[in-house]
């Protein structure tokens, strides 16, 4: 067989693979994707890698177990590459011609007097009361990543909980809080 005879079929291989699987790839994808965007990025690059080791080797035996376990590693870091939102970086957006303000700005403006002292007591009693509201779960991956600084990965062993259902509870958890003290945040911006 020629050399051009050889990759033509190669690459009719590689094409009737992708084509085959796209579709059932990219379901599995999107099940463990916040969005589909990002699902379809994620396939993107595990094709591309499918093509580029194809090319450099023989025709993988087992195509299909090696895209979804190509997959599966592409989420995987996708989730350890994403950086979690902090509650103190949440936004708090003002008027329009205004830079919005982070938590962190009102917290860190509170080192006046009295007032200010009753001030981030207020806020710590809103925070403490809003958090008592959680349920327990979404409680303690709350307090654990975002008050004592642990990982997600350290929350889902120590509760022996997937890392995606931390990450789910972590994600409810801050909703909540948002929604909870969007009232406080409003009387803060407009004293």
């Amino acid at each position: 067989m020629s050399t051009d005879t050889i990759l033509e079929s190669k690459n009719k291989e590689l094409d009737t693979t992708i084509h085959k699987e796209q579709g059932k790839l990219l379901n599995f994808i999107n099940m463990r994707m916040p969005s589909a965007e990002d699902a379809e990025d994620i396939l993107q690059d595990v094709f591309y890698e499918f093509v580029e080791t194809t090319r450099e080797a023989e025709p993988l035996e087992k195509a299909v177990a090696w895209l979804y376990k190509v997959a599966r590693n592409k989420i995987t870091d996708w989730y350890r590459k994403r950086k979690p939102e902090r509650f103190e970086n949440k936004v708090v957006q003002q008027e329009e011609e205004e830079e919005p303000l982070l938590l962190t700005d009102i917290l860190s403006s509170i080192d006046r007097p009295a007032d200010d002292q009753m001030l981030l007591k207020a806020i710590s009693e809103e925070l403490t009361e809003a958090l008592e509201l959680l349920p327990e779960k979404q409680k303690e991956v709350f307090v654990l990543h975002e008050l004592e600084g642990w990982s997600l990965k350290e929350i889902a062993e120590h509760t022996q909980t997937p890392v995606k259902t931390v990450i789910s509870r972590k994600h409810y958890a801050v909703q909540f809080l948002r929604e909870h003290l969007r009232e406080l945040y409003d009387e803060l911006l407009n004293s």
